[in-house]
């Protein structure tokens, strides 16, 4: 979420578009420049600032107005200092168009006090349904299966929401894909969480000899980590913890491993599988994605499964399934990365929102 954030501020800026930003919900703070790219900066403003005497003329409606009600005088206190930083923010940048990148409150709680409306655009990265939906005028999701979940699930109107496909670091766009030779193991990358079912690959690993004969890649950080320790040492898995990975690590992975594997319970679209499916590696994941995936390539790139319903046998069915099917061909390998590459660009991304911010206006 906060990558694609930062990469859509990057483009915007590129652009020539002015960008401000307001990294709510962090706390009291100064203007600050961000650098979003060498030489590229934007401007940083404190998303909680104190109130001054002037602002005592306005503040009491926006407070009383406020659902839920802040609590006691410190929640009083927290709610106008976020409420006076917003709103000098937009008295001062007065923007064309605000757009949100957290489905979570406080910033719908915080709009609706104020009054705002008629540019509001959410960015929902979330797999359910977020907070107060109806208070943005679009609502946009990197995939449409998540569209139509959440459309589903909040009764939000379907004719104001609209899809983006999150664009790829440009180090996943090129370069040669290796060959099917001399590729070895299955990378996990993600959060280290049982919402990303590292319970269920491990489980599979510790079933199936066949798997524990090559090395598993974990890719990330999370609170399960214990989980992956105790399996390496009580049960002896070849498990090789990476850590967080930059791109450049990431990509140079992804160009030795055969498969990647993220037996997700949930996601709105996965930025990992599409890092793998750029880099020309087949994917094991969130059922949703890889069918919609291959629509849009037009070609299939490796194994529906979901995490919520399938069990850890019929996961090691998947990922045999995936490395028989012809998926890890060279030739398959490359086919993939090429088709994703054409689809997953910044440019796309970038020229996706200025369409949907000139339709909004």
């Amino acid at each position: 979420m906060a990558r694609k954030a930062l990469q859509l501020t990057r483009l915007l800026a590129d652009s020539g578009h002015e960008v401000q930003v307001i990294p709510i919900p962090e706390g009291v703070g100064s203007r600050v420049l961000w650098e979003v790219a060498p030489g590229r900066s934007v401007d940083v403003a404190p998303a909680m600032a104190h109130p001054a005497w002037e602002d005592g003329r306005w503040l009491a409606g926006p407070i009383l107005r406020l659902r839920p009600r802040p609590r006691g005088l410190r929640g009083i206190y927290c709610d106008a200092c976020a409420l006076v930083a917003l709103r000098r923010v937009l008295l001062s940048f007065r923007p064309e168009i605000v757009h949100n990148h957290l489905a979570r409150r406080p910033f719908p709680r915080l709009a609706r006090a104020l009054g705002l409306g008629g540019n509001l655009v959410l960015t929902h990265h979330h797999g359910e349904a977020g907070d107060e939906l109806d208070v943005y005028d679009r609502i946009i999701f990197p995939s449409q299966s998540a569209c139509d979940a959440i459309v589903r699930d909040s009764g939000f109107p379907r004719e104001k929401t609209g899809t983006v496909f999150y664009p790829m670091n440009p180090i996943f766009l090129s370069g040669e894909v290796a060959p099917d030779r001399g590729r070895s193991g299955i990378c996990f990358m993600g959060a280290v969480r049982q919402r990303k079912g590292i319970d269920l690959l491990l489980d599979a690993w510790r079933r199936d000899p066949r798997l524990r004969r090559e090395p598993l890649y974990i890719c990330g950080l999370g609170p399960d980590l214990p989980l992956l320790a105790k399996a390496r040492t009580r049960d002896g898995l070849p498990i090789h913890l990476e850590g967080y990975c930059s791109p450049e690590k990431l990509a140079r992975l992804l160009q030795a491993v055969r498969l990647v594997v993220i037996p997700s319970r949930l996601e709105a679209l996965s930025v990992s599988l599409l890092e793998a499916i750029c880099s020309g590696v087949p994917v094991v994941g969130w059922a949703a994605n890889v069918r919609e995936v291959g629509q849009k390539l037009g070609m299939p790139v490796g194994i529906p499964f979901d995490g919520r319903i399938q069990s850890a046998q019929e996961l090691v069915d998947a990922i045999e399934s995936a490395g028989s099917a012809g998926f890890c061909s060279t030739a398959n390998r490359r086919a993939m990365a090429k088709a994703a590459r054409a689809v997953f660009s910044e440019e796309r991304y970038r020229d996706g929102y200025l369409q949907i911010y000139k339709d909004l206006l």
